[in-house]
């Protein structure tokens, strides 16, 4: 659980890193979302790590919306 939570955070790391390097105006979650993408389009066991911190994120996506 601990990895996926770390996958998940690299990416919107690297997104974040993305956006203040290039002059594009996107924010850096939308970078760390294709950076996700790819790597579900690279890797499918990817989407089965992901799994179980997902569906826990999505079981409190109410307490999150503050």
């Amino acid at each position: 659980m601990i990895p996926a939570l770390l996958a998940l955070l690299s990416c919107q790391l690297a997104g974040e890193a993305i956006a203040r390097v290039l002059p594009i105006p996107l924010p850096g979650p939308v970078f760390g979302m294709l950076i996700l993408l790819c790597l579900f389009i690279a890797w499918r066991p990817f989407a089965e790590v992901l799994r179980p911190v997902a569906q826990g994120i999505l079981a409190n996506l109410s307490l999150l919306f503050v």
